[in-house]
């Protein structure tokens, strides 16, 4: 075999009296080599590394990877063999030649949002799926790998095809070239799992509007902004111009206007899309209540549809519809019913026409309070985490997002929104709520962590190093 001349450089920092060393490496292809890399004995001593410590290698193009390296005698001076997912990752070959350098890793990180892509001709909307429900799987495919931003790794043989994932930012947040270690089980460690390209999802959306929502505390922030979303789907009206009147830059309006408000812009955006995409509006206090299309039976359950000739129309019913809510706001919160009916709804709407399945569906339950009435005739408690627990969580592709303003119950509603594979969100302002309605209209994600049983089986495949 051909070496390749190690060139030594020496940079010496004198801030803190460290030394960095610095090689110039050829890459050779490990193949499966357990995501990390191994390097000469004598390369590891100039390197100043240790078995398990972590480098980085550079390419002229200024590509850059890491991983975990190894001592080993079969891998020759001047040449470092990583495994072959790492290189694709790095977005480099084998035969280059690359700058090895010592990098400290960084700890601590507790959440990560991966992009995921189908390579294969699965549809994003269910790839997204899948992968969340896998969660152990992709903590076993990034276990033992340093972790960066923009870090592209493909998963292959993933049993739903061929997926690219995409690491899109971290908690905390990794800077350009810093990398870190997470947990190789990925059970103490959240995963948002969201398409890296844009895809369709269905959403129903809930809304508080027991007496208390009538309470005006809501500053007025960055008004311009939501009102400009908005007239870009909703139609211009007089119902409009009024509904818009107490909305004034630094003004303070009830909690029930910026949640109506709110809620139509989502719908404006989400519907402005015309993706095929099919959306409800609940309203609860002490009953829960459905948006009826003008003309159905009492007893047809409705669904709105966001495509076709009466987008328009549809649209400027429910705008109608939320802001009429405004008026009516009065008594308990019987938070359980309306989830339960949510969850019902969900299985009612029909398949996505390219795919043939089920879309991804997007809960938003927005409330100023606690849960304080269920529904006994029904048998559905107060108490509204069991109805979470085995009405939406239990279907795949079903995700709940809980925004809180005014007293609402903070620990209620992020125990609902984990249990619902969510995200709480606790508006202050205006402002706040709106910039949130503003990203849930435009991006589906899943939130996904390994369970006890993943973390016994993330350790079951040994690689061929370890044999």
């Amino acid at each position: 075999m051909l070496l390749l001349d190690s060139l030594l450089l020496i940079v010496e920092i004198y801030t803190g009296m460290i030394t960095m060393a610095e090689l110039k490496l050829q890459i050779m292809d490990g193949g499966a080599s357990d995501g990390r890399g191994y390097l000469n004995q004598s390369d590891m001593a100039t390197l100043g590394l240790d078995d398990f410590d972590v480098v980085m290698f550079l390419n002229e193009f200024e590509d850059f990877g890491a991983c975990q390296v190894i001592s080993s005698d079969s891998v020759e001076t001047g040449y470092i063999l990583i495994d072959t997912s790492v290189i694709d990752s790095a977005n480099v070959s084998e035969g280059d030649v690359v700058a090895v350098r010592k990098i400290q890793p960084k700890g601590g990180i507790t959440q990560m949002q991966i992009g995921v892509q189908s390579m294969a001709e699965q549809p994003t909307e269910d790839t997204v799926v899948w992968v969340a429900e896998h969660a152990g799987e992709l903590a076993n495919l990034l276990r033992k790998r340093p972790v960066y931003r923009n870090m592209e790794v493909s998963w292959r043989d993933a049993e739903c095809g061929h997926i690219k994932l995409r690491i899109m930012k971290t908690t905390p947040e990794l800077g350009t070239e810093e990398v870190a270690i997470i947990d190789p089980t990925g059970h103490e460690i959240l995963f948002e799992i969201v398409p890296a390209v844009d895809m369709t999802f269905n959403a129903i959306l809930l809304l508080d509007v027991s007496g208390s929502m009538q309470k005006e505390d809501m500053q007025v922030k960055d008004v311009d902004g939501a009102v400009e979303g908005l007239k870009k789907g909703i139609q211009d009206s007089e119902q409009l111009k009024e509904f818009l009147l107490p909305f004034e830059e630094g003004a303070t309006t009830s909690r029930i206007r910026a949640a109506a408000l709110s809620t139509l812009l989502y719908l404006s955006l989400k519907i402005g899309r015309g993706w095929g995409e099919n959306v409800q509006i609940l309203t609860f206090a002490d009953k829960v209540e459905v948006l009826q299309i003008p003309g159905e039976s009492a007893n047809k359950t409705s669904v709105i549809k966001c495509t076709g000739e009466n987008k328009a129309l549809n649209l400027d019913m429910m705008a109608s519809y939320v802001m009429q809510a405004c008026n009516k706001a009065s008594g308990l919160t019987a938070m359980s019913v309306a989830l339960k009916k949510a969850a019902e709804f969900v299985t009612l709407f029909p398949p996505n026409p390219k795919t043939g399945n089920s879309n991804p569906a997007m809960l938003v339950l927005l409330t100023d309070g606690w849960p304080t009435t269920g529904d006994e005739s029904a048998g559905i408690p107060v108490n509204p985490l069991p109805i979470v627990k085995k009405d939406i969580a239990s279907i795949p592709g079903i995700v709940l997002y809980t925004i809180g303003i005014g007293e609402a119950d903070d620990a209620i509603l992020t125990k609902l929104s984990m249990a619902g594979r969510g995200e709480y969100f606790k508006a202050k302002s205006f402002g706040e709520l709106w910039r949130f309605y503003d990203t849930l209209a435009q991006r589906f994600a899943i939130a996904a962590r390994t369970e006890p049983k993943s973390f016994e089986e993330a350790f079951k495949e040994e690689s061929p190093q370890q044999k």
